[in-house]
């Protein structure tokens, strides 16, 4: 009977130790994959940044002078006229939707630089419109741009081999992703 408490004691052991294992395998293993976190597979032929920016790197825009008052002693002299002069009609300019501001108005929205290694780009953002004020491809590359809404803009530059991917949007505040694509 003395043995067979020792076999028993083993199997105990063994068991606990077989339990101890599985259940730190299922933690470090199978629960990362079962939480809200999406796994990530790694491209070796892309490479991703991720920018928010604040308020120190913008740009502030570009001011632009108000008008003088100007201080003439001339006053206009009421001209003689047998009979009522006729004044045209002022006409009404045709109702057109303006999406970006307008030419009286200035634009007074930060700008944030944005480099890629295909070339450069300078962004209006507010939180009802995103903007490309400029772009500045490198040598060998070309540009092309599509608005997928008012705060959601893509920029591509495109060369031998290699593209960059510029998307920029209003996520509460501006920020901008940046996708490097490298191979045939």
């Amino acid at each position: 009977m003395g043995q067979s408490w020792k076999y028993v004691f083993a199997w105990l052991a063994s068991t606990v130790a077989a339990v101890a294992v599985s259940w730190l395998g299922v933690r470090v293993a199978v629960a990362p994959a079962v939480t809200a976190e999406a796994p990530v597979a790694i491209d070796v032929n892309r490479r991703y940044t991720e920018v928010r920016f604040g308020t120190a790197g913008a740009t502030p825009a570009p001011a632009t002078p108000l008008p003088q008052p100007s201080r003439t002693s001339a006053r206009p002299t009421p001209s003689p006229s047998a009979s009522p002069s006729v004044r045209p009609k002022p006409s009404r300019p045709a109702a057109t939707r303006s999406t970006s501001p307008s030419p009286s108005a200035p634009d007074r929205r930060p700008r944030y630089p944005i480099d890629a290694e295909g070339g450069s780009l300078t962004v209006a953002y507010s939180s009802t419109r995103v903007d490309v004020i400029s772009v500045d491809p490198r040598p060998g590359y070309v540009v092309s741009t599509a608005r997928r809404s008012d705060t959601f803009l893509v920029v591509r530059f495109t060369g031998p081999g290699h593209s960059s991917i510029v998307t920029a949007a209003w996520q509460d505040g501006p920020t901008a992703r940046i996708v490097e694509e490298y191979g045939g």
